[in-house]
């Protein structure tokens, strides 16, 4: 059985360790890290089936597991980068802007001969835009709407334009808020051709997340009204759920090539 080790133990962290302790995903989770050790203890605490250890560091959780799920941090995934490739370990990433600020990390992967996987995450369409990346794109559009004391971390009267730019500029700047924005754009036409618009709205409850894609083949629109986790309301459900069925996804057809 293959075996992950979780590196960051908050909501999404705690979401994928009770789905492989359910065997929803059919993995042996091995080891739980956090650089609050009492995060990590209060993951494990809600486990029946398994008995992952603490790690000591993120260097003992990488050498421990077949599949480095990160959870963490655009910091935590370049540091899990350096460590892991060099040892022959996949990962799997959740703070997917660092592979738009720390770019060299999918070269690094290819260079090792290691796969870099990441879920869709809180939006829909993605299977739309990927295709049509082999025709003619001329724009990528992602409005994404917040719960303004979500984004801002206070209340505000009336709706607030927070940023308008490109999805780099954007990850580097929200680079907890806006993980969708770096997923479009590596799936599309790229982090400096996507376009992105951030709103602090006080009269949503849901973080909401608008695509548009036109080109030669014509025009797709997207809308998706998230519930914000109820662990972290910076996080829609649908980013947890998402991570669920494609770590499954990728676990289940490793083992279908026997890798």
């Amino acid at each position: 059985m293959l075996k992950i080790s979780i590196i960051g133990c908050g909501a999404i962290g705690t979401e994928i360790a009770k789905a492989t302790d359910k065997k929803i995903i059919p993995v042996e989770l091995v080891s739980v890290y956090d650089i609050i050790p009492e995060k990590a203890y209060d993951l494990i605490s809600l486990l029946k089936n398994s008995s992952p250890i603490v790690a000591e560091n993120l260097i003992q959780s990488v050498k421990l597991c077949d599949i480095v799920v990160e959870c963490a941090s655009q910091t935590a995934v370049k540091e899990i980068a350096e460590v892991a490739f060099p040892l022959k370990k996949d990962i799997f990433v959740l703070s997917i802007g660092a592979l738009v600020t720390y770019s060299w990390i999918l070269r690094s992967a290819e260079k090792f001969g290691c796969r870099v996987y990441f879920p869709s995450g809180a939006v829909a369409g993605l299977d739309g835009l990927k295709a049509a990346t082999f025709g003619k794109i001329k724009d990528v559009i992602l409005t994404t709407r917040k719960p303004a004391r979500t984004l801002l971390g206070k209340d505000i009267k009336k709706e607030k334009v927070v940023f308008e730019g490109t999805a780099k500029e954007a990850v580097q700047k929200f680079p907890v808020n806006i993980n969708v924005a770096a997923t479009i754009s590596l799936v599309g036409i790229g982090p400096k051709k996507t376009k992105v618009k951030i709103v602090a709205d006080p009269k949503i409850k849901k973080n909401i997340h608008e695509i548009e894609i036109t080109g030669d083949f014509g025009k797709i629109k997207t809308r998706a009204e998230n519930v914000p986790s109820l662990l972290n309301p910076k996080t829609s459900y649908l980013a947890t759920l998402s991570a669920i069925s494609e770590l499954k996804y990728v676990v289940e057809n490793i083992k279908k090539k026997g890798k």
